[in-house]
């Protein structure tokens, strides 16, 4: 076949640029402050929560600094300002919020947007608590060792939507009222569920793990330090599938358990309440039943104090008869007055008491709760929140946003301020009262002080010009509310600053008892760096009894923080009770003697998932093309499978001229040559197996660059060399350096291997089966299967390519390669199949024979055995 002519002619087929792999590949959407997304096609709410520092972040980053504490330093993209006072305390902060992970079209209005279908019955617009979560975190140590993080949280809807680069779930927040059934009934079908499960809103560390929270949803649990995601968490099955679990659970002083309700607004129970121990034992779990189509109250937050717990049940409220008029379920209810429902957490009974407020109101936050005895002798309890009566649910929605927020604004009416009641549990009363005008969200306080009295809360001030011009919620001020004086403190940001929820650090010295001895710890991103450039954010360490005077320390960040939702602090992580990763030293990697069939047992089911693979594949690629077995003299220099006495068995084989004399030449001269081919593919998809199953049976090394589903660094370049958009490219993608073809798909890259490889030949029956390899594929990625080709974090990206001596159809080699896939590390594969002339190179090599083998020229590590080989590189370029 003329090769020239047909990279002109095949549209699958285009020019190859040479590009430094080594080298990181950023993909940093450009962006600037403006409202540049047409509201026609996302509308209001949609356009101004994907713009500015809204629009979404794609770039994973790990950034390291060593830092004096009384110097300025720039290493690695960290840079201080100022200095970290001495008794800063070791732990992490942490924030996180929703960050949506495809390119801004996907979030049209739905069937606007790539591969969506609406047949006209049925829309909606993105909502902001829609997206997918990411995680921004800042470790302190006592060395002074700064550490930033940011990751997604890969649940199962991210996972889904990455591998088919494409929204699988409709809106459902800001859909028609008319379209909302139908919206929800489509998710169910194509991703498994009503709900969206983001884990977006909340962050909380307990009972020795770190979970990521979202109202309606269980908890997903991630790695404490490196915030990878472990999966959904249940508590060992002890919290039930209907059971959600709230987005802000809370620490009951005296017990130190850790108190939750679960708000599921699709059927019933619509609410349950329980509690976590400190060994992360769930205790009194009390599902609160009610009529299924009568609907239910929305509820994101509660309180607790040292002897109740207590729900709040606003007047924002869902009912389903709402959509057969054309509306929305989720409403404002005028018509209905807000309450709270008090529990005695000492109580056998568990049964609520109902104190009704006097008029229809909406809290998202509240501050604190605690118990008090009133003039009269009698028992209250005292709650501080901000109430805001439906105001960000109409600030939200998806048009016409800007003109409500104006008319309200005007009206000075239903805006979020600080306000308190006191409900009276002798006569049943609840007085209230609003605390201060400023309009504010996102409250803290000192979280020991959970459930007793406090004096002091933190809250952002809104920008309320930006929210009016922009529908966009902004805060260019920390406020610091004093309850017992009624004064306050605040601390602005600047022009064109603005920052996110605060979180209180106690000073590592602090006095007992002493309230705001310590820090304030919050990002602000500056946008004025958006017309500079690269946008930055930072993390500044305000001085909590004196946050007037700014910050004592500002560490630049190395990319921006979108604006999300809430924070954390974490301790410092002891031993107890805490999965820690060992690390163990060079030497015990250096021992290159394997073990014959080793594993670990937590590889089983993912071993049995490869051996049902290869089996449905025919064991396609066990042997090299043309093997046959044949009886000689036995010669020690030359691998063999079998030998008894003088005798061995022997494999044959037919390669390719080139392919015969390039194994001539490297036998000869002791070592392999670079490989000339560059495959772009997904380890368990079925196509490219085909592809590697073939350049297994053509014995044709290669350089393997993973494209993992949700990983972006090879993408961007195959996207880049197939000129087409990032999401659009295709894969299994093969260049071919010493031809300078590229060839995009598995059939083209199969007949041009076999053309050019094997002299002509037409591709083996077994790799030509396309149906089986899909089918395949999918018996390998079971629930119980922890590797499949999704990316799980960003790693180091090596100087040079890893080299594995594997083949296709081992077990034990798929293991090494999903890992490889997973960490989106590249790696020379020089394939060993049976018949193969590279098992007597390996022989030679490292005196023994044994797949997989993996060198690391980066660290001169040699390597058998799978589970050794995984841990090797959890341990070398994992973050």
């Amino acid at each position: 076949m003329d090769y020239n002519f047909f990279r002109i002619q095949s549209r699958k087929v285009v020019e190859y640029v040479t590009h430094d792999h080594s080298s990181p590949i950023s993909t940093f959407p450009e962006h600037d402050n403006s409202l540049h997304f047409p509201i026609e096609d996302y509308g209001e709410h949609g356009a101004a929560f994907l713009s500015g520092n809204f629009l979404p972040l794609r770039e994973e980053y790990t950034s390291f600094s060593s830092l004096d504490r009384n110097s300025e330093s720039d290493n690695d993209g960290l840079r201080i300002i100022g200095s970290v006072p001495d008794d800063f305390p070791e732990g992490q902060f942490a924030y996180v919020g929703p960050n949506p992970k495809l390119e801004a079209q996907n979030y049209k209005v739905w069937g606007k947007g790539p591969d969506q279908k609406d047949f006209n019955v049925s829309n909606g617009w993105h909502h902001w608590f829609e997206g997918d979560g990411m995680i921004y975190a800042l470790d302190f140590d006592v060395n002074s060792r700064l550490c930033y993080r940011n990751r997604f949280i890969r649940t199962k809807s991210w996972k889904d939507e990455s591998e088919v680069g494409a929204r699988l779930f409709r809106p459902l927040m800001n859909a028609e009222g008319s379209t909302f059934l139908l919206n929800a009934v489509a998710n169910l079908v194509s991703g498994g569920a009503f709900l969206k499960d983001s884990a977006n809103t909340a962050l909380v560390h307990f009972a020795g793990r770190t979970l990521a929270l979202q109202d309606t949803m269980p908890p997903w649990e991630l790695d404490p330090e490196r915030l990878t995601t472990l999966g959904a968490c249940n508590f060992e099955n002890q919290l039930p599938p209907y059971i959600p679990f709230t987005a802000h659970p809370k620490v009951a002083p005296l017990t130190g358990d850790l108190v939750f309700f679960g708000f599921n607004p699709v059927y019933p129970p619509h609410c349950s309440i329980g509690s976590l121990d400190q060994n992360g034992k769930i205790k009194d779990l009390t599902p609160m039943w009610s009529f299924p189509f009568a609907g239910c109250v929305f509820m994101h937050d509660f309180c607790v104090t040292e002897k109740y717990t207590i729900l709040f049940e606003g007047s924002l409220d869902i009912k389903p008869i709402r959509q057969f008029f054309g509306r929305h379920p989720l409403q404002y209810n005028n018509d209905k007055n807000a309450r709270f429902g008090v529990f005695s957490r000492d109580s056998n009974v568990p049964l609520a008491k109902w104190f009704d407020c006097s008029c229809a109101q909406m809290v998202y936050h509240f501050i604190n709760s605690w118990e008090e005895t009133n003039a009269n002798g009698q028992e209250e309890i005292v709650i501080t929140g901000v109430r805001e009566d439906g105001f960000f649910h109409n600030a939200l929605k998806a048009r016409d946003t800007r003109d409500w927020i104006t008319r309200t604004l005007e009206e000075d009416l239903n805006l979020p301020r600080v306000h308190e009641w006191r409900i009276n549990l002798v006569d049943g009363s609840v007085k209230e009262r609003y605390l201060y005008k400023d309009i504010v969200e996102v409250p803290r306080i000192n979280d020991e002080f959970t459930g007793v009295k406090n004096r002091y809360a933190y809250a952002g001030r809104i920008k309320t010009e930006i929210l009016r011009d922009d529908a966009q919620l902004k805060f260019d001020a920390v406020v610091k509310f004093d309850f017992e004086t009624g004064d306050k403190q605040v601390y602005e940001h600047g022009p064109g600053r603005f920052g996110m929820e605060s979180q209180f650090v106690p000073r590592a010295t602090k006095l007992k008892g002493s309230e705001d001895d310590g820090w304030l710890v919050l990002y602000v991103h500056d946008e004025n760096t958006e017309t500079l450039g690269r946008s930055r954010s930072e993390c500044i360490i305000l001085n909590a009894q004196d946050i007037s005077s700014g910050p004592v320390s500002r560490i630049i960040l190395p990319d921006r923080v979108p604006y999300g939702a809430h924070a954390m602090w974490r301790p410092k992580l002891s031993d107890f009770g805490v999965r820690k990763f060992k690390v163990k030293g060079w030497n015990y990697y250096n021992d290159v003697q394997p073990k014959k069939y080793s594993f670990l047992p937590e590889q089983i089911d993912d071993l049995l998932g490869t051996v049902r693979c290869g089996i449905l594949r025919l064991a396609s690629s066990l042997f090299v093309n043309g093997w046959r077995p044949w009886v000689r003299k036995k010669k020690s220099e030359i691998y063999s499978f079998v030998r008894a006495g003088e005798y061995e068995l022997d494999e044959a084989y037919r390669l390719g001229s080139m392919r015969m004399t390039q194994s001539q030449v490297e036998s000869e001269r002791g070592f392999q040559d670079s490989p000339n081919l560059v495959l772009y593919d997904v380890e368990t998809d079925g196509e490219c197996r085909r592809v590697r199953e073939a350049l297994c049976m053509l014995d044709l090394a290669f350089e393997c660059r993973p494209c993992p589903y949700g990983a972006y660094r090879h993408r961007t370049l195959a996207a880049k060399l197939q000129n087409v958009p990032l999401g659009e490219e295709i894969l299994p993608f093969l260049h071919d350096s010493r031809s300078r073809v590229s060839i995009i798909g598995a059939e083209d890259i199969l007949d041009y291997l076999y053309d050019v490889y094997l002299d002509g030949s037409a591709p083996s029956p077994l790799v030509a089966n396309r149906g089986t390899a899909d089918i395949a594929m999918r018996s390998r990625n079971t629930e119980s299967s922890s590797s499949i080709s999704h990316s799980k974090m960003p790693c180091r990206y090596p100087v040079k390519p890893l080299e594995l001596w594997a083949y296709e159809a081992s077990p034990f080699c798929s293991l090494v390669r999903e890992k490889l896939c997973e960490m989106e590390l590249p790696y020379v594969l020089r394939p060993c199949s049976r018949g193969s002339p590279r098992r007597t190179e390996l022989l030679r090599k490292a005196k023994t024979f044994q797949v997989p083998f993996i060198e690391d020229e980066n660290t001169g590590i040699q390597l058998f055995e799978s589970a050794k080989i995984i841990e090797y590189l959890n341990q070398t370029y994992c973050y």
